[in-house]
């Protein structure tokens, strides 16, 4: 048989040693000086009895039997093994597939004798991240507390709802932005969490109740709301703000110049604040919450604009960084997470808001913007 070391290994330092991950599988491999020798030689397919040799013929019967033992780990694949990578792996990368399986199988506490002893040791190493996050002293914009009516039949929402590409031009009411961020972001309650204090209960679901998603505003169009980017600050139901400056052209930029996260009379720019999560779920599956909580979130958007007659929009093509860079978050505790914009409807067939072929290929090709630094010299991606 003949064995060579897999493409695609995933290795981190530990504090005393380098580990690979096996493949497939939530362990780790400490690689020892050996082995680090051995991986670092098999490049290419080559005889067992011949690897097995370089390690002395009293070793060797011991070599041969590691090196079953890593094939059957994964780390060494045969030149009988199927080994091709899943499509998905090597679009996706090796690193992403880690992530894939570190957050698989996670170990729920439910209805164990553990969980609360678990709780209480949770709620001991100190109180929970705050649950809202403030700019006190910025200038603010108090949002009318009377939400509009949603009087929309259920079945009618649904139906209706599409991801508009193209807006009317015409303002947007203080009192319809002030309904869609309630609905979407604002507390409708609290509830008693034990153990873990109080929690939220809003419109979208959220993983444990924690609602670690911060919302911030471009407001470009909107009677009574001074162009400019805001903080929505749920608890007190205002808008704080942060730079008079962004405009439009400032989202284009950071958001592929695609025309509907800029062209509406508002764009929404989320985050997630990890701590909130993290504090709770001490395990790499919370990981996933994030992105389930986001949708849910992107949702109720989608929906309360839809019953309100507006258009929305969603998109995660936008670039992090500068994104993060223009709300004075770090992108470590604090990360942008989704794009959601809305407006007046442009006027539509009734079956799509615009022609099924938008955005013309022409348009695509003919794009020469690529800025913030070339997208930090990454690669093409689709939008």
């Amino acid at each position: 048989m003949r064995v060579r070391r897999r493409d695609q290994l995933v290795c981190r330092w530990d504090s005393d040693a380098l580990m690979v991950a096996l493949p497939g599988q939530r362990r780790w491999l400490r690689v020892t000086p050996d082995l680090f020798t051995l991986l670092q030689r098999l490049d290419d397919y080559t005889d067992v009895d011949e690897v097995a040799a370089h390690f002395g013929e009293e070793a060797a019967g011991a070599a041969t039997r590691a090196l079953h033992q890593l094939r059957d780990a994964g780390i060494l694949v045969a030149d009988t093994d199927d080994d091709a990578t899943p499509p998905v792996w090597q679009h996706w990368g090796p690193v992403a597939s880690r992530m894939h399986t570190e957050a698989r199988d996670a170990n729920y506490l439910v209805d164990s004798p553990r969980r609360d002893a678990t709780a209480a040791q949770i709620a001991a190493d100190g109180e929970p991240p705050a649950p809202f996050k403030r700019y006190p002293h910025a200038p603010a914009v108090h949002l009318p507390r009377r939400a509009l009516p949603l009087r929309t039949p259920v079945e009618e929402v649904f139906a209706a709802r599409r991801t508009h590409r193209a807006f009317a031009g015409t303002p947007v009411g203080i009192d319809a932005l002030a309904t869609v961020l309630a609905c979407t972001f604002a507390p409708q309650r609290f509830l008693d969490g034990g153990a873990f204090g109080p929690q939220q209960g809003r419109i979208s679901a959220s993983a444990g109740g924690r609602h670690e998603v911060e919302c911030y505003v471009a407001v470009y169009d909107v009677t009574g709301v001074p162009p400019g980017l805001y903080h929505y600050a749920p608890e007190v139901h205002r808008l704080e703000l942060l730079d008079a400056s962004v405009d439009r052209q400032r989202i284009a930029a950071l958001a592929y110049e695609q025309e509907p996260s800029y062209q509406g009379a508002f764009t929404c720019l989320t985050t997630t604040v990890a701590a909130r999560l993290s504090w709770k779920y001490r395990h790499p599956r919370a990981y996933r919450l994030w992105m389930f909580d986001a949708g849910h979130y992107g949702q109720t958007f989608a929906l309360t604009c839809t019953a309100l007659g507006l258009a929305p929009f969603q998109t995660v093509a936008f670039h992090d960084s500068g994104v993060e860079a223009m709300l004075g978050v770090d992108g470590d505790h604090e990360f942008a997470t989704y794009l959601l914009s809305a407006g007046n409807p442009a006027p539509a067939d009734g079956t799509h808001p615009v022609g099924p072929e938008y955005p013309p290929p022409a348009r695509l090709a003919a794009s020469t913007h690529r800025s913030p630094a070339d997208l930090a010299a990454g690669e093409d991606q689709l939008g």
